[in-house]
């Protein structure tokens, strides 16, 4: 870095007013900034509810599954005992 004097550093004095041009640009920007807004947010909603709805049918076939292995392993048990009930009475199971 070189040394200067404070004197020669250069200081801005001017005072710029915006143009019209300067107004259009920001509103032209902030009307982009708002569609591509709204535009996100619309994919990423539907990405979102599309991803929940997957894990819910995903989960849901798990649970069907669960409870069919579940009904698998206890349906003979629970035939046995309705049966011995019929022919033995429902105090004597065994």
């Amino acid at each position: 870095m070189g040394t200067q004097p404070s004197e020669d550093i250069p200081v801005l004095t001017d005072i710029v007013e915006p143009d019209g041009r300067a107004s259009k640009f920001i509103d032209d920007t902030a009307l982009f900034l708002g569609e591509l807004e709204a535009h996100l947010t619309a994919m990423i909603h539907e990405q979102a509810d599309e991803l929940v709805h997957n894990a819910l049918r995903e989960m849901e076939a798990l649970l069907l599954e669960q409870v069919s292995d579940r009904l698998k392993a206890e349906l003979p048990g629970l035939i046995a005992k309705v049966i011995a009930e019929h022919f033995h009475g429902p105090g004597r199971s065994n």
